[in-house]
Formats: structure tokens, sequence, C-alpha cells
């Protein structure tokens, strides 16, 4: 038997050992990095608790065992914690009575009071003081939850390689090998071969796949170590919610309980939050109210879910597919939703888990639903397909979830598509209608809902229909229907700044105007200021040009919304190659996710112009951080919607809303309407009060009055009399 280089085999065992300690380190290094991002975490919330001491006088030092001079402080200028927490250690010294044990007691004191106001403090990362170089201690902390999110993936990616990597190194460790040429001399023939096979085993190793595999994962470690600042930037603004899901689950951010199920009684509560979600086969990042949400339609099984939106009700509905899947991996699952959205449901199940979606629509809805119905999986279809499905699942299938989303299409109990999905209330085992439309002021529709869901509870809660405001009918509410908004669970949301852009009419302006007027159309009349032949002499143009170049300026990306399908198509082209792309009522389903990735893709300063009824419904579009209204919108929820599309979950920069108006005109007098609605119903508890009432803001009466209204204050300039 040959003899093989005992030298070299050694040398192979000894890169072995230390390729598995190398590959090993990524997994022992989490825990660190971890560490890490809580003491990052703990400087910026520190730092945001400036305000606060600020607030708390240096009379709160009384308590203090040490005897600390407060009249001394306050006559060298110490008013305050705030002031304390600044000054220097020799500047205190400069102080009558105060010595190094008082110096240190002020510290060890303004140091309990910055701790426990950190903890109740909200980070929120703000892309604007990161770009100016003003928030050094927020940027360490992007990079370092940056490096590792980057890190944690490759821990996933590795975690088997690595197992096996362990096992085969355990397996060498095993085996009395011989170590030189003067034992190989005097050992027997089971301890040659046993070395020889060694040998073989570690040359094919390092030929093999798994080699080729723990090497890649640890040049993709060093390579993550070693990131990039601008890199890690850029991942955050891609993937801000992915961040805060970081800091929320390493205890690094506040967290109130009670804001992630408002009026939900503790008993229930506590037994929500006792269920363990299964999440193996789940690939996103649940924030902790939507691991609520996922566990409430969980445990409750036919529940009403009202987040407001932009707070991720498809991936609380997507987690909880998961968890059935992992319990039944043949479960079959439905999800009911506007045509609008329906490849966006696909494309978020296919990336969120490992559930195989259906699209049960148009040519291929027959094939598609037969697969399905042998195989499993999640279908989606639309309101108006479920006629051509309902009979294939109605006494003949079992539904593990029924996900009806926009469930407010369903209110009216007669209409055709309501009675359709009521023919599969037997079928389902769990029924989760989904809207961000508040229902709490449309008592008879929500009892509608409530109805497919928990008839014995429709009832009651008619009966307290005039308490709808209260909390008491909230908690009523609770067994069925949960509702959150940005403002309770988005606390690190940027803020959000409206000005009304008053744009005075240029004399085309005008004549548009008067021209529109003597249509006595009023969808003609609300287009002023775009009616002319020429953009170029529109003061609303102009200034959107305007507002569209501040973008390219500040590296911000823009979207703008028009109600009128003429409006949007001369804005694109007025914008010209800034424009990303057009969106309307006519823009295939398909197509519409398509722009909205080129446009988050695209570079800034490009602009996406919107058809307000098709921009509002079913799209994410954070890459934009400036909103354009081309004109009021007389449904308030529109412009409502539409915004939520950009200001969501995800959102990293301030956003800029601007409303294009001309004063004199019908802007002037739909924006004085709307106040006085507002003004109305000032007394609602819920902000979306106002806009759920005013839906009916114009009415035919109000619109031909300001007809007539506007006829005698203009026409007479224009119009001859006949004598």
């Amino acid at each position: 038997m040959n003899r093989p280089d005992l030298k070299k085999l050694h040398a192979s065992i000894r890169s072995l050992y230390e390729l598995e300690d190398r590959l090993l380190a990524i997994f022992k290094e989490q825990a660190g990095q971890q560490q890490r991002i809580r003491e990052l975490a703990m400087h910026v919330r520190m730092a945001g608790t400036k305000d606060a001491l600020a607030g708390i006088s240096v009379d709160e030092l009384a308590s203090s065992k040490a005897a600390i001079p407060l009249e001394a402080l306050k006559k060298a200028g110490y008013e305050n914690l705030e002031h304390l927490r600044m000054a220097n250690d020799w500047e205190l010294k400069a102080i009558d009575g105060i010595g190094e044990k008082k110096i240190q007691a002020i510290r060890q004191i303004v140091s309990e009071f910055s701790r426990h106001l950190a903890e109740r403090e909200t980070i929120r990362l703000s892309m604007e003081d990161i770009a100016a170089g003003k928030a050094p201690e927020e940027m360490k902390l992007i990079y370092a939850i940056a490096v590792y999110r980057q890190c944690e993936l490759i821990r996933n990616d590795a975690s088997s390689a690595a197992g096996e990597l362990s096992e085969s190194a355990r397996f060498i460790r095993e085996k009395k090998l011989i170590r030189n040429r003067l034992q190989w001399f005097f050992s027997g023939q089971a301890a040659r071969e046993r070395t020889v096979n060694t040998a073989i085993l570690l040359l094919s190793f390092y030929e093999s796949p798994l080699f080729e595999r723990v090497t890649r994962f640890i040049s993709l470690y060093q390579e993550a170590l070693s990131m990039d600042e601008a890199d890690a930037v850029s991942d955050f603004q891609k993937n801000a919610a992915a961040y805060y899901v970081i800091l929320e689950k390493l205890g690094s951010t506040h967290v109130q309980q009670e804001l992630l199920y408002d009026s939900v009684p503790e008993q229930l509560a506590a037994q929500i939050d006792a269920l363990a979600l299964d999440l193996s086969g789940f690939h996103g990042d649940l924030r902790a109210y939507q691991e609520f949400g996922a566990k409430y339609v969980l445990n409750q099984k036919r529940v009403l879910l009202g987040d407001e939106m932009g707070l991720g009700k498809t991936i609380q509905a997507i987690a909880l597919m998961a968890h059935l899947r992992a319990e039944d991996p043949g479960a079959h699952f439905l999800v009911v939703c506007p045509a609008s959205v329906l490849i966006n449901w696909c494309r978020e199940i296919l990336k969120f888990s490992e559930i195989r979606p259906a699209l049960l629509h148009g040519a291929g809805l027959e094939h598609s639903l037969m697969q399905w119905q042998l195989e499993g999986g999640a279908a989606v279809t639309n309101y108006e397909s479920m006629g051509k499905i309902v009979d294939c699942i109605d006494n003949r299938m079992r539904l593990a979830l029924l996900v009806i989303d926009e469930a407010h299409y369903i209110k009216n109990p007669d209409a055709q598509r309501s009675k359709r999905i009521r023919r599969l209330e037997d079928e389902s085992e769990r029924i989760l209608l989904m809207t961000g439309t508040p229902l709490e002021n449309h008592v008879e529709e929500m009892c509608s809902l409530i109805d497919l869901l928990r008839p014995d509870m429709s009832g009651q809660i008619r009966s307290m229909a005039n308490y709808s405001q209260l909390p008491q009918f909230r908690e009523t509410l609770s067994p069925v229907y949960l509702r959150r908004t940005r403002q309770q669970v988005l606390k690190e949301l940027p803020p959000i700044e409206e000005e009304r852009e008053w744009c005075q009419m240029t004399a085309q302006d005008h004549a548009g105007y008067l021209a529109a007027l003597q249509t006595r159309n009023f969808n003609v009349i609300r287009r002023v200021s775009f009616l002319q032949d020429k953009l170029t002499d529109s003061s609303k143009a102009l200034r959107l040009t305007e507002l569209c170049s501040q973008a390219v300026s500040e590296g911000r990306k823009a979207v703008v919304f028009s109600f009128f399908r003429e409006t949007i198509d001369r804005i694109a082209q007025l914008l010209g190659s800034s424009c990303a792309g057009v969106i309307t009522g006519e823009t295939k389903v398909e197509k519409r996710q398509h722009l909205i990735d080129m446009f988050s893709e695209a570079e800034e300063g490009c602009v996406l112009v919107c058809q307000v009824q098709a921009g509002g419904t079913g799209l994410n579009i954070q890459a934009a951080s400036i909103v354009i209204f081309a004109e009021p919108q007389i449904k308030p929820s529109l412009e409502k919607q539409a915004l939520s599309r950009v200001y969501r979950m995800g959102q990293v920069r301030n956003v800029l809303v601007y409303h294009l108006l001309c004063p004199g005109t019908v802007d002037d007098l739909v924006v004085q309407k709307l106040e006085e609605k507002q003004a109305e119903f000032d007394a609602y508890a819920d902000e979306s009060a106002m806009a759920a009432a005013a839906e009916n803001l114009i009415d035919s009466d109000w619109i031909k009055e300001f007809i007539e209204s506007e006829t005698r204050k203009y026409l007479p300039m224009v119009i001859t009399p006949q004598g």
C-alpha cells in the first residue's frame, strides 16, 4: 500500500479545521452584532432625550443623599438636567459646594433619568439628517443593521453547509491517523488503510461542491463586514421596514403593547399573545403589531382586520397562511380581491412564503383552478371571476382560510358579489375580511360584514350605533374587529408636510376657465389651468415643473395625481424624459406593478404620474417623497388613499404634499367646502370620521348653485346683451 504524503495530509486536516472555525465564527459573531445594534440604538435614543431632560428642573436633585447645593447650581445658570448633562466636570467644580463626589452623584442621577426616558423614546431614522451629516449616531446604527441583515442572510444560507462541514470534521477527528513515516512503518494494515482513505476523502472534499459553498459563504461574509456606508444607506432606503423589525426584535425600540391591539380586553389579548406562530415557511419580517394581527385571526378564526392603509394587512394574511400550511401542507387558501391588485397578491405570496399562488383570472382560469384543487396553495381571484369559481368550491372543497381584500366591496348583502362570497361561509374554516376603510361611523355597513363572520354579534352592535365613538363600542367589537392606525404603531414614520400652492391664473388660464363655465359641465370646470392648448401658459403646470425641479435638486422622487385622464396625459407630455411612467384606470393590472418597480429603481428626480382612482388602490409607492395633486378631490377618501400609497410603512423621508390650486375658481370653493366639513366633524374622535362622512361632499344641488354663482361672477364680462 502506497504511503500518502503525511505532511500534506495533516496540513490539509489543519486547513479543514481552520475552515470550520471560520465558518462557525459567522454564527458565533451573531450575538456580538446584535449587542452592537442594541448599544448604538441606546445611544440614538439617549440623544433623543435632550428635550425631555431640558424640561426637568434641577429641583429633582433635591432627593439625592449627596446634598447637592441646588441654589448654587441655579445661580450658575444650570436650570434643568440637560444643562447638567452638557456641563464639563471642571465647570461644575467651579461652583461653590460641588466637589468630586457631588459631581459623581449628579452624573448618576442625570444618567438614570436619561436611561429611563430613552427606554420610552421612539427611534426615527431620518434620511434628511443622515444625508446632511447631522446624524452620525443614526448612521452608525443604520450601518450596523445593514451589515447584520446581510450577515443574517448568509447565516440562513450557510446553516446546512455548516452542519455538513462540522460532520466531516468530526468524522476526521475521530479517526486515529498515522502522523509520520516512522509511525507508518510500525503501524498495521488497518491503520494504514484508515489513513489512506482519509487522505482520499480529504482530496475529494477540497474538490467538492461543499468546499466551494463554504469558501463562498466565508468570502461573502467578509464582504458584508466591509460594506460601504453608501450601500448601507441604499439598503435602508429600500428596506426601511425590515430595519425597524430588527430593532423591535432586539428590544431596541419601545413597543407599547396596548397599541398593538388597542381595545382588545386584556384577558383576550394575553390569550392571543400566548399563541406561537410557525413561521418556518414565511420569508418576511413581522412587526410586533403584525404578529399580533396574524395571531388574532388564528385565535378568533373569523374576523374583520381594519388596519389603516400602509400597515401591511397583506403580509399578516400571508404569515397566517404560512402557519396554516406548516400544519397542513395541502391546505387550500382563497384570496378574493379587486382586479387591480391580483398580480400584487400573487407576487407577495411568492415573495414572503413557500406557498404556490394560483391566479384564477382570464384565459387560464379553468386550468389554474383545477391545479389548485389538486395541489393546494393560495388561489387569487377577483370579485368578477367569483361567478365562475364559486360552484366549484361550494359543497365541494374545504378552505383553510378565505381572505376578502377590500371587504367593503361586499357591504351590500343583496349585491351578487356579496351573495357569492357568503356561499363559501360553511366551506371556510377561517374567514379574514380586510379593509382600510374605517367602519365605526358606518355601523350598518359594519354589521353587514359582521353578519358573515359572527351573526350572533350584529344585533348587539346595531343597538350601540349611537355610541360608535366610545371605547365601550370598540371593546364590544374586539372579538371580531381589529383596527390600528399609522399614528398608533408607526411612530418612526418621518413627518408629513402639506402645502396649498395657490397659483395665480394666467390670461390663458382665465380664458380657458371662462370657456369651461359656458359648458356648464362641472368636471370640465374642475380642470382649471389644464384646459389651454399649451401648458407653458398654465400657472399650475409652471408650478408643477418647479416642484419637480425641486425633487431633482433634493434627490427625491415625485408622484403626481389627477382625477382626469386628459390632465394625466398632458402632464406626462410636459415632463418628457423625467416621467418614469403613467398609471391610469386603463393600465393593465400586471403592468402597474412593473411601472412601480421601474420607478423604484429609476434615478432620483423622476416622476410617476397617476390617475388618482388607480393610484389609490393596491400600489406601494414609498420611493416617492413628493406628492402633487393637480386639483382638489371632491371625494376626500380618494386623496387620502392615494397619499397612503406613499406615506406608509417603509417610508424613510419626510413627505412633502402639494395641492395645486387657483384662487377665485372652483378650487377655492371645493377647499372651502372641505374646511366646512372638517369643522363639522371635529367632534369625532377618529379623524377618519370626517373623510368617511364627507364622501358626498359635492351633491347635485351644490354643483348647480356653484355654476350659477360662477356664471354670474364671470360670464357678464364675455356675454354681449341681446337687444
